[in-house]
């Protein structure tokens, strides 16, 4: 079970690390040297003579293969900003919630018990929103991985192509 503590700012989770005021920077798969080497050998031209048919079809097929690196890059990094903006504006509707929250505690109850049964209830309501959107930002960053492994993998596998074709592309210049 989670346990939410209150605190002169509003509630977060009490797990270290994870709190609505603790926006976690999103870092990227790719160090910015990685991403410019794969990029580099990406956009990089291969000149070499294509003097027969078997050299052709592997440089068609080296194109075919660079071309999947890129596109995979491409969605990795797409995944990570829809990743980035989901998050946060979830943590802009748990500000919100948290304000509703402190404005209703503001409130004073003291002449009516109508009045303090119904922000109660409302109170009971606003943190069960809270709760939920935190369950929301779990799962979030439990789909991000997952679909970040699933491309990186994938990523891996192009790699693993093109350099193949790449040796056999060289063999055969040779």
């Amino acid at each position: 079970m989670i346990k939410y503590i209150q605190t002169e700012t509003g509630y977060f989770n009490a797990l270290p690390g994870y709190s609505e005021n603790n926006i976690q920077k999103q870092k990227p798969f790719y160090h910015t040297s990685t991403k410019n080497d794969l990029e580099s050998f990406v956009f990089e031209e291969t000149k070499l003579k294509e003097s027969g048919f078997l050299e052709k079809l592997i440089t068609d097929k080296t194109k075919s293969h660079k071309s999947s690196v890129l596109a995979l890059l491409q969605e990795i990094e797409l995944r990570e900003n829809l990743n980035i903006h989901l998050l946060n504006n979830i943590a802009d509707d748990i500000s919100r919630q948290t304000i509703y929250m402190n404005n209703l505690a503001n409130i004073k109850t003291q002449y009516s018990f109508e009045l303090a049964n119904s922000i109660s209830k409302t109170k009971t309501k606003v943190e069960n929103n809270i709760l939920d959107l935190e369950k929301e930002k779990r799962k979030e960053y439990l789909e991000c991985w997952r679909d970040l492994m699933f491309l990186k993998k994938y990523l891996l596998i192009s790699l693993k192509d093109y350099w193949d074709l790449v040796k056999r592309q060289e063999t055969l210049s040779v």
